[in-house]
């Protein structure tokens, strides 16, 4: 019989929230209340092991947001490769956007969900994911939330911003999607972190909120460009690309009239023109610890996850299209 999580609260005298806690190795709890809960878990037969299907051979879900970033896809194309690697079924739903495809992989046997997407999702199986550092989110109340890793948004920030500050700007810019998570955070960043403010200006005139799209990065661009920004930040290659663009039918030139920050690397960034900076990500690393959390949650590896998950901060990638602010 499932044990559930209200059965091991009710054993252990504590909250459904404090097992939730325990469960995905977040948040303060005392070590005596963590004891208290683990001896309930090991006197009903509560594991982990219980939320899962039987099956010869176990079905996992591994998937990208909906209209991913690049790095997105490379993590979860490695993830899945691996898994694979350990005799495990892989299906590629899509979450997020539309939540009917997880159900169906879950209905045909998924026994977990591996993601890079950087939103709490209440899933029925365990979802091991991306969060951002500084996030205070709590685990689902289900206790099926695994956090992987955490991605230094924050640092990620002030690295671009001490790059362009040090070459003389000031008036920098936040090309962004106007939804999904990571923009939400991306913006939130970018308030905290930058060098104007606390000077009294209005930041929300230099974040252009635009479609993930060619053209919204084209139109983004010239929108900052008036507002009179001399450097930008850019969520998306395909924004980048954009911008690029919509500067050169202005006739204005990277970086002499504008220098640009793109957000994740990608194999294209090396050959726009000219060759973007970017703030690259740790693919590799990002996908191990995806990886290593999963055959720990599935019981197939014995070695326990870090009690913190491991924290990855953007690296800036310095190339040609950013340069000293014109005077």
């Amino acid at each position: 019989m499932k044990v559930t999580l209200d059965e091991v609260a009710a054993k252990a005298g504590v909250s459904l929230a404090t097992v939730s806690r325990v469960l995905g190795r977040r948040g303060a709890v005392a070590e005596s209340t963590r004891a208290k809960v683990l001896e309930a878990m090991g006197e009903l037969g509560y594991s982990r092991s219980t939320l899962l299907h039987d099956a010869p051979r176990r079905l996992v879900a591994v998937s990208a947001p909906g209209n991913p970033e690049h790095w997105q896809v490379q993590v979860c194309t490695r993830v899945a490769k691996a898994l694979q690697d350990h005799d495990l079924l892989v299906t590629r739903p899509l979450v997020e956007t539309d939540p009917e495809p997880l159900q169906t992989a879950i209905d045909a046997g998924a026994v977990a969900l591996v993601t890079t997407t950087m939103t709490s999702l209440n899933t029925e199986i365990p979802c091991i994911r991306v969060a951002e550092q500084s996030t205070t989110e709590e685990v689902s109340e289900a206790g099926t939330e695994v956090i992987a890793a955490r991605l230094d948004l924050g640092g990620g920030m002030t690295t671009a911003f001490e790059h362009l500050r040090a070459i003389g700007h000031r008036r920098i810019g936040l090309i962004c999607n106007d939804s999904g998570e990571l923009a939400v955070q991306l913006i939130r960043r970018f308030l905290a972190e930058h060098p104007a403010r606390n000077l009294g200006l209005n930041l929300e005139d230099w974040i252009s909120r635009v479609p993930k799209s060619f053209s919204g990065g084209s139109r983004a661009v010239l929108e900052l460009k008036d507002a009179t920004c001399t450097a930008v930040i850019v969520q998306s290659a395909l924004q980048l690309h954009g911008a690029l663009h919509g500067l050169r039918n202005r006739h204005l030139q990277v970086p002499r009239d504008m220098s640009v920050v793109g957000f994740g690397d990608s194999p294209t960034m090396k050959f726009t023109g000219p060759p973007a900076t970017v703030l690259g990500l740790d693919v590799e690393g990002l996908s191990n610890a995806l990886i290593d959390a999963t055959l720990q949650t599935l019981r197939i590896s014995t070695t326990g996850l870090p009690s913190v998950p491991p924290v990855f901060r953007p690296r800036l990638v310095a190339r040609t299209s950013t340069t000293a602010a014109r005077q």
